[in-house]
Formats: structure tokens, sequence, C-alpha cells
């Protein structure tokens, strides 16, 4: 082999090296790395009890453009004889969005539960809902539907099969009510309000924004299983001065979910 032929060699073989760090490279920046896992409830010796703690979404989202919802039907059903605990999670992406499950004793589902909100932000939010008047000792078909002004989406079907002498919890969908703003300067706010568990394992946040729309999510804070109003209160910094900002007071448990009326203050 001439000279020149082995340099053509090594020349052809330090560009295959190149192309193949490369292609390694690039496979391993496009794998995603914010998958988000489904709920799941802690099993209770009389109901299904809802755990805040169990279903951490303060995930950290980049999307900022309105769309659709994603609609994340929970695998786990926590059923009684009569009645049943679901959830799933729903990203309202943008919009105000309302959840509902559908169930059936087929596949072809039939019924639905009330419609819940769960707001406008990009965050994932739970989806609590518990279905009452069941049969014993049956196999019940359900998924989770989202809607808002971009679409209606459906998550997938799952089922599960009522008990027997596993009476249904007790207690209801909490109690919110938002309250005045405080402590309101040029940059900071501090937002009020009020959440009663009614005996169900509750969490709440609140949503704000600069318009009716809120929009900005905080982190989700346990408010117990008590059944008395109990004072909550969320900090707030880096506002805008002379600026007019919305929000409300939001909460749930294995009931549902509730929320409060929308307020407003001003920053000096």
């Amino acid at each position: 082999m001439t000279k020149t032929s082995t340099i053509l060699v090594i020349i052809i073989v330090l560009i295959l090296l190149a192309g193949g760090i490369f292609f390694v490279s690039q496979n391993q920046n496009s794998i995603p790395t914010n998958a988000t896992s489904t709920p799941a409830y802690p099993a209770g010796s009389n109901s299904a009890n809802y755990s805040g703690n169990t279903v951490q979404t303060n995930t950290v989202t980049t999307q900022t453009v309105a769309g659709a919802p994603v609609v994340i039907t929970g695998l786990t059903a926590f059923p009684s004889d009569t009645a049943a605990t679901i959830t799933g999670l729903v990203t309202p992406n943008g919009a105000f969005t309302n959840y509902w499950f559908e169930f059936g004793t087929s596949v072809n589902l039939g019924n639905k539960t009330s419609t819940q909100s769960v707001g406008s932000g990009f965050t994932p939010i739970p989806t609590p809902a518990l279905i009452t008047g069941l049969k014993t000792n049956t196999t019940y078909y359900f998924r989770l539907v989202a809607s808002n002004q971009y679409g209606q989406v459906s998550g997938t079907q799952y089922s599960f099969q009522t008990t027997q002498g596993n009476p249904p919890p007790t207690g209801s969908a909490p109690t919110v009510k938002t309250a005045t703003a405080s402590e309101v300067s040029t940059t900071k706010a501090t937002l009020n309000g009020l959440v009663n568990p009614n005996k169900g394992t509750t969490q709440y946040w609140f949503e704000y924004g600069t318009s009716t729309s809120l929009g900005n999510v905080s982190a989700f804070t346990s408010a117990g299983n008590g059944s008395v109003n109990e004072s909550v209160n969320l900090s707030l910094a880096d506002l805008i001065s002379s600026t007019r900002y919305y929000f409300r007071l939001d909460a749930q448990n294995q009931f549902g979910t509730i929320n409060g009326t929308i307020l407003n203050f001003k920053t000096k």
C-alpha cells in the first residue's frame, strides 16, 4: 500500500468515527425528560383516601402556547361496594379547562360524573372524583375526559371491580373561599383564603395572573382532613408595579375539585 493510500484510509476512518459520535450525541439529546407519571391513591380501610402527598404535580413546564388539554387517566381505582374513587391528570394548556369521567358496565360507558374545573395553567393538575350508586361485585369501565376552547380530549380507558363489605368513604368535597389579598406593595402581595377539608384528605393551591384567565399555579399544599375552616395564604414576590392581578383559591380531595371566587388587587 502506498503512502498516499494509507493517508486516505486514515482520513476515511476518522470521518466515520466523527459521524458515529455525532449520531450518538444527537440521539442522547433527543430523549424527553419531562414525562409525567400517573397519580395513585393510598389504600384505606374505609375509603380510598386522597392524599396530595401521593400526587406531586409541581412539574416545570416549558410550553407557553395555548392548546387542547393533555389528559392521563389514572390506572388505579379504589372501589368500595357501591362507590369508587378514580383520578388522573389534566394539563389545561393555557385555557380554562373542565374535566369529568365517563363510566359504565361495558366499554361503551354511557354515564358521566359532574363537570369540574382545573383552571388554565400549564401545570398537570390531579382530577379526583367519586362515583357513587354502583352495583356490588360488578366490573366498571372508566376514562377521564377534559375540554377547553381548543378541543376535547379523552384519556385511556381502564376498569375496576366493586367489592363487597367495604362501605363508601365518608365526607364531602372541600369548602373553599377566596379572601382579600393583603400586604400589597409595589412588587409583593399575600393571597388569602379559607379551606374546610370536610373530613377528606385535602390539598389546596392558588391560581393567579394579570387577567381573569389566571395561568399561574402555586405549589400544592396539604390542608389535612379536618372539618373546620383553615386559613391559608401564599406570598407572591417579583410582581409588576401598578398592575392588576387576579387570583382564586382551589382545593380538592377524593370527592372532587372546588374553585373559589376570582378576586383581584392592584400593586402600588
